[in-house]
Formats: structure tokens, sequence, C-alpha cells
């Protein structure tokens, strides 16, 4: 089963894929995210056989650096045409495709201790398939995304990323592209005025700006953003690219100090399915955590300030 079903009340969407409950699961205690033992995982080097075939691979069986292959236990399926409809309820099949790009042979190599090069390559890689996403007439929405570490969603080790292409926009996504429109593009405003106040800028280079958003729903919540109005993630040149992984290196060092085994989960945000949109990547800690307030309410409830957290991210002295 692989159904969207969208609440009638609020828009919100579940995605109910019943076959993912058979998905490995490693972390015995939350706390313990390094584990030396590589001998039962499936995206290690020598163990091709045990995922499905790669579409892509940059190197011969154990001896890759990155390598991208169809989810085992997908969220949406190519197969999925079907859904048993009620006529009260809206409903979609679960049609879509969900991909895994291992960025690393190393079983306990962490993003954050990538080379700058090789986020680079991590990045470019991800634009060709959220371009080959694109390129498939049932796909409305890709949303690109990394869990690292148990407390954010992470189930396997062994670092990766997941693609996913959906039949159906989320609501944040629409949401967002509402506003999110060529000359009157709310986030180049946003953009334009916080540069102007610098309190909620963490970093900017030639080509992005690091900032704190006002309204974050997570301490420390951190938002990488090309200056100049881009669309697409998959747009992306050379040398933005190469400006984005050395500040995406240089952030993930800060956010790594936050605690000891931090999660996060790093979300490339892109607009629908022939959408104008101003595409960004966000960083979430997962510092704490959403209890009956949020969940009821919506309403998020941050116990750091975006500005104190800027503070921190450009390494200034925080009095408390």
């Amino acid at each position: 089963m692989s159904e969207i079903r969208t609440n009638p009340f609020t828009g919100e969407m579940t995605l109910y894929a019943e076959n993912r409950k058979n998905r490995p699961y490693e972390f015995v205690h939350k706390t313990q995210t390094k584990n030396t033992d590589n001998q039962n995982c499936p995206f290690c080097g020598g163990h091709e056989t045990w995922t499905t075939d790669a579409v892509y691979q940059d190197g011969p069986d154990g001896a890759w650096q990155m390598r991208v292959f169809p989810n085992m236990f997908p969220a949406v399926k190519e197969d999925c045409t079907k859904c048993e409809k009620e006529p009260f309820y809206e409903a979609a099949a679960g049609k879509g495709r969900h991909e895994v790009l291992v960025d690393t042979p190393d079983h306990n190599e962490t993003i954050d201790e990538f080379s700058v090069e090789h986020i680079e390559k991590v990045l470019q890689v991800l634009q060709d398939r959220l371009n080959h996403f694109r390129s498939r007439k049932h796909t409305q929405y890709v949303q690109i995304f990394k869990n690292c570490g148990p407390s954010a969603g992470m189930s396997v080790r062994h670092s990766h990323w997941q693609i996913t292409g959906l039949p159906v926009v989320p609501r944040r996504a629409a949401l967002m592209a509402d506003t999110i429109q060529g000359e009157n593009c709310l986030f180049c405003q946003m953009l334009t005025y916080e540069k102007e106040q610098g309190k909620r800028i963490a970093a900017e280079t030639e080509h992005f700006l690091a900032v704190t958003p006002y309204a974050g729903r997570f301490p420390y919540e951190l938002w990488l953003a090309p200056k100049a109005h881009q669309r697409d993630f998959g747009d992306m040149n050379d040398a933005e690219r190469k400006d984005l992984a050395k500040l995406l290196w240089e952030m993930l060092q800060k956010v790594t100090k936050l605690k000891e085994d931090v999660g996060y989960n790093i979300c490339v945000m892109d607009g629908p399915r022939n959408t104008d949109f101003h595409w960004h990547i966000e960083i979430l800690p997962r510092i704490g955590g959403f209890a009956g307030f949020e969940y009821a309410t919506d309403c998020f409830i941050c116990m750091v300030s975006p500005e104190r957290a800027a503070a921190y991210y450009r390494g200034e002295e925080i009095n408390e």
C-alpha cells in the first residue's frame, strides 16, 4: 500500500507506506550513533547485491565513492496506480520514485567529516538526480533530504541521502510557492531585509547567505539560500556549487558542536513542477522535541532565538 490521503480540515497530507515497517533499524539506543561493525550494512562496499541495482555508481563494486539506487522500502512506488478512494475524502495513489544516495564508502564517516571537494561532488549528483526526477511526467514535487542521527529519523547508520518524487505537492511547499514569484519574490525580499539588519545572518559567501529564519521551528535552524533569485536547485552552476559546498561544510562544523551526538536533518527545498520558486537548503537540528502543544496547535515552542543562534554561527561570544 502506498497512498496519499488529505486531511479535509487542514489540507495536510499523510503518506501511508506500509511496506516501510519492514525496513532495517540499527539504533538500539538513541545515543548510539557509531558502530565499527559494518558486516551487516547493505550500504557498504562489497555488499552491492544487498540493494537494488545502482542507477549511478562512480566506480566498480567495492571501489566507489558514491552510489545511487532505488530504495528497497520506498515511500512511493512506480507501479502504484490505484488507491481505494472514498467519496467523502481526497486521496491519491502513491505513484512516484524513491532513491537512496550513499555518499561515502566509509561506514562511520559523517558528512561533517567530508572534504569540501567531496561535498561538491555530492551536490552535483543530487542535482543530476533531481533533474532526472523532474523529467518524469508524473512527478509534481521532488524532495531531497538527509537524516543525520537517530533523533532525526536515521535508520541505517551509514551516511546517505534520500530523493523522493511525489505525484502531489505537499502543503508547505505549495504555500511557500504562492509567495515566491519572480520580481515579487517574498524570499528575495526577506534576504534583502536580513542582509540590511544583519542580526540573523550566520554567514555570507559570494553567492549564498546563511540565515537563521525569523520564525524558525527548531533551535539553531539554519537556511542556506542563493542571493540571486534561482528557482531550481538543479540550475546551480559550477561556481555556485563550489561556493555552497564550502558554506555547507563550515555550517555543519558548528551544527555538530551544538551538543554531543546531535541529530539534524538537511532538506533541499525546491518548488513544485513548472512553478517559480527560490530554492534553499534547510538545516534542522533536533534539539529537544515536539510535544502535545506543537502537534495540537501547529505552533512551535523554540528555546533559542534566531538572533542568538546567528551569533553562535558567527562565532560570537554569547552572554547568558
